[in-house]
Parts: C-alpha cells; structure tokens; sequence
C-alpha cells in the first residue's frame, strides 16, 4: 500500500508515522528542503525514536498511483492543492487535514460544486470525532431522547502549538494568526466546533439563529476566544460553544443533557487518557475509560481509511470524517466572520 503527504510539518509527521504502523509506502511532498530536512533530523526521530527510511522525502510528487493522498499544507492551500490533485492524480482516496478551508463564503460555495462527484472519496482530519470516546459516546445517545442542552468547550493556550513548531516565534509567522487564512481559535481549535455540528445532526436539529461574541487580538488578525450560542428549528433546545487559544487550563469536553441526565466526554485527560462520565442525581460517576496518546489520534482516522482500500469496508464512523461535514464547519466559521 502507498501514500503521499503533501506538507512535512507537524501533521505529516504524524501521519507519516500512522501509516507506517500499518505498513504503508510513505513519500511525503514539501517545496521547502528545510521542511523535509527537519522532519527528518529533528522532528520524527524526536517523536519516534528514529527516522524511518521507508518514508522517501521529495520536492514534488512521483508519477506513481498512490491508494492514498494527504494535503497537510496550511489551510489557505488546501482547495487549490485538492483541485489540482483530484484533476491530475488517480488515487484512491483524498484525506486533507483540518480544518478543511478557509472562512470565506463564496469561496466555501464554489468549493462545494467542485467537489460535488468525489465527495465520498475525500475525507477530513476530524480525528476526534473517530477517537473511541466520542464514538461510545455516540452508541450511548442512539435511542434517547431529543436533549434539552448540547455545550462544548475547546480552550486551550496555542503555546503547545509552537512547542511543537519552534521553528515559528509566533502566531504572526504562519496561517495561524490569521482567521482569513484559517488560523484564530473558531478554525484552528474547530474540533469541538465538528463534534457540536455532529450532535446537531444526530438529532436532525437544524440551525435557525446564531449568536456570537469574538475576542480579536490587538492588531484584529484572528479571534483569541469565540463564543456561540445557536437556536434551532421547531426544538427549544440550548447550545454554546467556546474556544480559545488563551488558556492556560484546558479544557476540551463536549456534554449532552437529557432529562436528568448529563452525558459527558472529558478529551483533555492529562494522564494519557479519554473519559466518559453519566451524571445522576446531580453527581458525575465516571462510566468509561480510554487510554490513548496523541499518536492515537492519527492511526484512529488511518485506520479507518485503511480499512475501506485494503477491504472496500466503510465503516459508519468515516461518515464523521466527511468533506460536507467539514465544510459545515468552515461555513458556520464564515458566517461569523461577515458579521464582524
């Protein structure tokens, strides 16, 4: 099995390692020799133990089929560098990492059309919507009824972002700090953003109103915190969703309130570990326990995808990776945006 990564930063490492797991011929595509250069002497062995040489390093791709292409370049290239692949490459299947696309609505529209005929061979890196926890999660609301509160909250200081990266000093030395080109707390910490909308579509609650309040940073390049709040259709049913990129206690968690019930996932466990909890009686008692590490992450998504080229096999959970899932996403980011 082969694959290709077109970006050799953080994200192609990580799915540089997950496909190896799985025995994947990896070449992984970056125009900057340094990229390349770095991910092989610093950030993979220092991740992983050591480089793997079974994953070939290039400037541009070779004109070998690939079961499987990866766009993990900053956001604000994602669309152009999908389009051109999609019209000169017969791979199999397409994985672009999040989030998907910028927030521009004209643009997210045109998108759509463009990619209306592959929509069941892309998938986006959402992988937290595929991490078990979520998933039981999931299992556990299948035959309840409609919630009274859905909430989420994705907060968490960026300062780990750039640990990651010490090549950039800063917000202001890459899309990060710019919301038009995908960065700020609302696109670049929109996993809880996906978990919410996925929520929204198991209990087919369709959006009438949202509200919002953005913190900009000082030179109003991007939102440092977000704040949500939506109403729905036809359902008296209360939802919010904050973000941040300025707290220094994280906290990553999603819960759902039915009755006298509170489902809730705690993804911010800092001993290496996912939690679901049930709360009675206005008491939480903790009901599941995931142990995973970040790498997890990746080979969860990869998995999945592996599974549907090696076995033709959907598994119902790639439905969470969805293009039109993500771009969702990307449009409820745009719309907020236009109202600034």
């Amino acid at each position: 099995m082969k694959a290709r990564i077109f970006g050799a930063g953080s994200i192609g490492n990580h799915l540089s390692n997950a496909l190896r797991k799985l025995n994947y011929d990896v070449e992984v595509i970056d125009i900057d020799q340094s990229a390349l250069n770095r991910m092989e002497s610093e950030i993979y062995p220092s991740r992983y133990g050591s480089w793997d040489d079974k994953i070939k390093l290039l400037n541009k791709p070779t004109d070998n089929y690939v079961d499987l292409e990866i766009i993990g370049t900053p956001p604000d290239t994602h669309a152009a560098l999908l389009l051109e692949r999609l019209r000169i490459s017969n791979s199999s299947y397409w994985l672009v990492e999040k989030p998907f696309t910028i927030p521009d609505s004209l643009h997210i529209a045109d998108l759509e059309k463009s990619l209306c005929k592959y929509r069941d061979k892309i998938f986006v890196g959402y992988n937290h919507s595929v991490s078990p926890a979520f998933i039981n999660l999931l299992n556990d609301l299948n035959n309840s009824d409609v919630p009274t509160k859905i909430s989420c909250f994705w907060e968490e200081h960026w300062g780990g972002i750039f640990n990651a990266h010490p090549w950039l000093s800063g917000p202001e030395d890459s899309y990060l700090g710019f919301a038009e080109r995908g960065g700020g707390a609302l696109m670049e910490h929109s996993h809880g953003l996906h978990l919410l909308t996925l929520l929204f579509n198991r209990f087919n609650l369709e959006i009438k109103g949202l509200k919002s309040s953005i913190i900009m940073n000082s030179d109003n390049n991007y939102d440092k915190k977000s704040y949500l709040s939506f109403e729905f259709k036809n359902n008296e049913i209360s939802s919010f969703y904050s973000t941040d990129v300025i707290s220094n206690e994280v906290n990553k968690s999603i819960s759902v309130e039915i009755k006298d019930e509170i489902f809730s996932v705690n993804f911010s466990v800092n001993d290496g570990r996912e939690d679901i909890y049930l709360r009675k009686n206005k008491s939480y008692e903790l009901q599941k326990t995931f142990k995973k590490n970040r790498a997890d992450d990746f080979l969860n998504e990869i998995k999945l995808i592996d599974n549907l080229i090696r076995n033709n096999n959907f598994d119902k959970s790639l439905e969470n990776l969805s293009c039109e899932g993500a771009l969702n996403v990307a449009s409820i980011c745009a719309r907020i945006f236009d109202e600034i």
